[in-house]
Parts: structure tokens; sequence; C-alpha cells
């Protein structure tokens, strides 16, 4: 072979390699660009919409124009685009269709997926299920994106099943009478920017998931637990949820391994004495039920999330299973005495103090006398010379603009059932010290009257987590949109009806640990629990003996995951990226073998 002939196969090879990356990246950026587009209004019936769904071609588009659609069920068996951008709302029929008796689907829903769907997306819907036994279904449904709709009253709202790479994102999904949102069987689904309340159930049930993503979500106002976790739960990221007034915050009760529990509010989680799970296992920020199970080098880390104001303990343990120690976390307290951790768990506990900067007083969490910089979202209520200021503590620091150049006294109150009372001097500003590093970065503190009530803080993510309140689940972190514009006005004016709802003879009625997930066993009815009076156990968590799930190696897994901007907006899961790898290693391959014969051409 000559020198010629060479480089015309090595052109050849280039041409290829960036015919190839230009192929994947159009068909990553927009699948749905080259397909038809069809409008549906609502004039179509159920029947109709559903043989054009029939007669379509993968990657087309079907557009809702109208404002109402009655009595819809529809079944998706091609890679479709179906799409609103009028908010139409979706009345689902509450009886099996035709269609899905002939296919062997025994329950109702609006909209069901396939294993043909795959790649589909369904965005821009205010779909509502009374009755029904699902909103949406994704069965085998991978690639998927469930995003920016408003989801409410099914028996269960949304179930994704025997799928991998789905996206489930900015929606509102509410009032379910069970659970909003049950995973089953799933690999690698990403569940963010979702508001998920006054559910029957739990905000989120899943069961056997891996590889996957729950992060930024407000989940808030659940009967049963926030967010519950059973059967397998392997390598999966749980990263800053706001998780309040629930049953529970997250009951784990799983074969966990390797699972990660990063930068999570979890507060004001309430007891219930009619619970399944028995009245003292309930009222926790975070608790392990019996069937709880982790080989001792995977336990689950759980690091710098804030557990407060719990009405039972912010972290229990089932008396079933082992003692073990939980990674660092702030436990509302600087006092041993007062964190609240059941004596089945030791703990590392994290500190709050407070600073003199140039233009006021900082804020800062601190493990081992160091910073702290990556944390979850909270406000914390202080008391400048008497005043009372909320200050919003994001990544570890929150900041109170005043004058300091004087001499001030902070107080601060943690914990509700004994509380925890402090008063610090902070010495005036002196330029000449160092400033506590980014202590001044954070947001101002909204100021409040020394008369006044509950108030709220802007942006934080966390909001101010009240009792009474539902204004920390209409925001979120700063930049954080819904362009379903329902979502909050939704929130506020359910609050108190669903409220109110839920808490009714219904729950008593759903079995054991979960409505859809079998069971064998019962958790601990909470009467053979040690008494809360052993709350010092927290003490005994500063000792550095024990398993520990503190962040190690692992800390870095968890960033796998961080988000840049908690604003942007991840485009669907796309598959094509294996082909620009593949391409890149043969690229290089050439180079080798070219650079390697080229004696032999000259």
């Amino acid at each position: 072979m000559n020198i010629k002939k060479v480089n015309k196969l090595f052109n050849l090879c280039i041409i290829c390699l960036f015919a190839l990356c230009f192929i994947s990246v159009v068909s990553a950026s927009d699948d749905f660009s080259n397909g038809t587009s069809y409008i549906v209004t609502s004039n179509l019936s159920n029947d109709e919409i559903q043989t054009m769904f029939d007669g379509a071609n993968d990657g087309d588009t079907f557009e809702f124009k109208s404002k109402n659609y009655d009595n819809i069920s529809l079944i998706i068996n091609k890679q479709l685009k179906i799409a609103s951008d009028k908010n139409s709302t979706i009345i689902v029929d509450s009886s099996v269709s035709p269609k899905a008796k002939s296919l062997r689907i025994d329950n109702s829903f609006g909209f069901y997926f396939t294993q043909n769907s795959s790649g589909s997306i369904l965005s821009g819907f205010n779909i509502i299920a009374t009755s029904a036994d699902y909103a949406v279904i994704l069965d085998k449904s991978s690639n998927t994106v469930v995003s920016n709709n408003t989801i409410s009253k099914a028996v269960n709202n949304v179930l994704v099943k025997n799928s991998s790479n789905v996206q489930v994102n900015y929606n509102y999904i509410h009032d379910a009478v069970k659970n909003s949102l049950q995973i089953q069987d799933i690999n690698n689904i990403s569940i963010f920017y979702n508001i998920i309340a006054f559910n029957g159930r739990s905000g989120i049930e899943v069961s056997n998931m891996q590889n996957s993503l729950i992060s930024w979500n407000e989940v808030f106002f659940n009967s049963f637990n926030g967010i519950s976790m059973y059967n397998k739960s392997s390598k999966n990221h749980v990263l800053y949820n706001h998780i309040y007034e629930n049953t529970n915050g997250i009951f784990l009760n799983a074969q966990s391994y390797g699972d990660i529990f990063l930068y999570n509010t979890l507060e004001y989680n309430r007891m219930d004495p009619d619970s399944e799970l028995g009245g003292f296992e309930t009222g926790n920020g975070f608790l392990f039920g019996e069937n709880f199970e982790s080989g001792k080098k995977q336990l689950p880390n759980i690091s710098y999330n804030a557990l407060m104001h719990n009405e039972n303990f912010q972290a229990k343990n089932n008396p079933a299973n082992d003692v073990f120690k939980l990674g660092p976390n702030y436990f509302d307290s600087n006092d041993d005495e007062h964190t609240f951790i059941c004596p089945m768990l030791l703990a590392k506990i994290l500190k709050m103090d407070f600073t003199s900067v140039s233009n006021g007083i900082g804020v800062q969490i601190y493990e081992d006398g160091h910073p702290v910089n990556d944390f979850a979202f909270f406000d914390q209520k202080i008391y400048i010379d008497g005043k009372e200021y909320s200050v919003e503590i994001k990544n570890g620091k929150g900041f109170v603009d005043l004058d300091s150049s004087q001499d001030h006294v902070v107080g601060v109150k943690h914990g509700d059932k004994v509380p925890d009372y402090r008063k610090v001097n902070v010495e005036k500003y002196n330029p000449s010290s160092s400033d506590n590093d980014g202590s001044s970065s954070g947001s101002s503190g909204t100021e409040k009257g020394s008369d006044s009530g509950s108030g709220s803080s802007s942006g934080s993510g966390s909001g101010s987590g009240s009792s009474n309140s539902t204004t920390s689940s209409n925001d979120g972190e700063s930049g954080k949109s819904y362009s379903n514009g329902n979502a909050k006005s939704n929130v506020n004016s359910n609050s108190t009806s669903v409220v109110s709802n839920s808490q009714g003879n219904e729950i008593a009625n759903y079995g054991t640990n979960s409505s859809d997930i079998m069971s064998e066993s019962t958790s601990q009815n909470g009467e053979q629990e040690q008494s809360q009076g052993q709350e010092n156990a927290a003490k005994s968590g500063s000792i550095e003996s024990g398993e520990s799930s503190s962040p190690g190696d692992s800390q870095q897994e968890g960033k796998a995951y961080e988000l840049d901007s908690v604003s942007k907006k991840s485009n669907p899961l796309q598959d094509n990226s294996i082909i620009i790898v593949l391409a890149l290693v043969f690229l290089i391959a050439i180079f080798i073998y070219g650079y390697r014969r080229k004696n032999e051409f000259e």
C-alpha cells in the first residue's frame, strides 16, 4: 500500500468521523424537527385522536390547541411529542377503554406509553384524573420525558415501571388518593424540580430503583411519607429536596447499597397516631424501616442535610436494625442533648455560629471548626439585639445586613419540643481580622419586627417551613420556574381543604408498607421503642468509632449530579453519546496505527 492510498483512507475516516458526530448532535438536539405536526382540537373524539396516534410515524408531533378535552384515554405506541402551549385541560376517562382491554390493560388512565413509545415527550397539560387508576403510565417506555404538567386526582397519579433513562421534571403532581409518583423496577430515572403535595399516601414511592436522581423537589403535606423507598435501592442520589409536613420525611425500608442522601431539608414532619406504621414510627425527618438492609461497606451516605423541627426524631432507626453512624448533618442544635436523634443511631453533629463581617452579621455552619460550603438550604430565625430576623442559609452560610461597627447580641432558639436557647456576643467588625469566608456572601435575611408573625423569606428553596404555611412550596430556589403557571396558585388555594380531607378514614384502609407493593412483615408499632428521654444518643454520636456513612470517596460520586444553575433545564436523555465515544476511539486508533507504520510508507 502506497502513501497516497493511506492518505485517502485516512481522509475518508476523518470525513466519516465528523459525519457521525454531526448526525449524533442533530439527533440529540431535536428528534422531532423532521416529523409531521398534527393539530388536535376538542371537537375530535378520543377514538379519533387514538386513530391519529396509531397512524403517525416516529418523530411526529401532536399539538393540543383547545382549552378542554373530555373522556381522554390514549395509548401511545410510537415515539411522539404530545404537547400543549395552551395548558390544555385533559379530563381522564375513569373507565377502561376498549383498546386497553384488547391489550390486556386492566387500569384506567389518561396517557399510556408502551415500549414502542420510547423517546416520547408529554408536556404542557393540566391532567385531571378523578376516579381513574392513573393519569399517566410509562410501561417499558425508556428515554421518555414527562415535563411541565399539572397532574392530579387519580388513585395514583403517575406510574413509571420497567423503564430506563426517564425524566419527570417541572411538574405539579398533587391530590392523588394514594401516591403521586410511583416508580417500580427502574434504572436511571431523573425526578427533579417537581412540586409533589397533598396526597393520600406518599409523595414519591419507589421500589427497585437504581442509578437514579431525585433532586430539587418540594414534597409536602402528604398523609404518609414524603419519599418511601422499598425492596432494593442501589446507587441512587437524593439531593437538595425540601420535604416537610409529611408523616415522615424519607422512609428507607429497602436493601440500600451505595445510596447517597445529600443537602436535603427535612423539617416539620408530624406524628400520626393512626398511621399503619404505629404512632411512634412517624414524625421523623429520616426513618429506617425494619426491612432496611445494607452491607457494612455500602451504608447509605446521609450527610450535609438539615433535619429540623420534626415532631418525633430528626433521624430514627428501627430497633430491629443494627446501630450505625450517620455522616455529618445539622440537627437544629449546637447542644448534643437537644438534637433528638434516636439511640439506635450515632451521628456527627454540625454546628452553627455567628461572626461580624464588614457589613453585618454572618451565619455559618461548621464541621470540626471548618466552614461547610456544600449544604442544604433552609431558613433560620435569629434575634439580633432583641429584633427577629429570618436568615436564609445557602451552602452553609447566611447573612444579615446591619451596622457592624458596634457589638451585637445574637440569640437563637434551636428546636421546638425542648428548645435550646443560645445567646452569643458578636464583637464589632475589625478590618484587621480575617472575615469568615463567604459569610457575607449569603443573601440578607428578611427583617421582621419583634411582634410580627412568621413572615416569609425569598428564594432559598426551603422556604419558611412553618407548619401552617405553604408559601415555601411556591418558589424554591432563585431562578426556578414552572411553565404550568397554575402550580403556584393551586398550592395555595387547595392547602386548607386538602389537608383536612387527607386525614380521614381513607388512609387507615391502605394496608401495610405500600399500596401496591406486598410486604411480608409489618413495621414496629413504636410501643417497643426506647423513650424519647434518651435523645442524648447524639452525644454518643460524637464518638469516632463504629460504622460510618460519612462522605469519603462517595462524596465525590455524589457530585456527579451537581447542578451549575438551579434554573438550568436539562435536555431529554439520549443514547447517542456512545456513537461519539466510539468514533473518537476509532480516530485515536487510526492515528496510532498510522504513526507506527509511517516508516513503511516512507
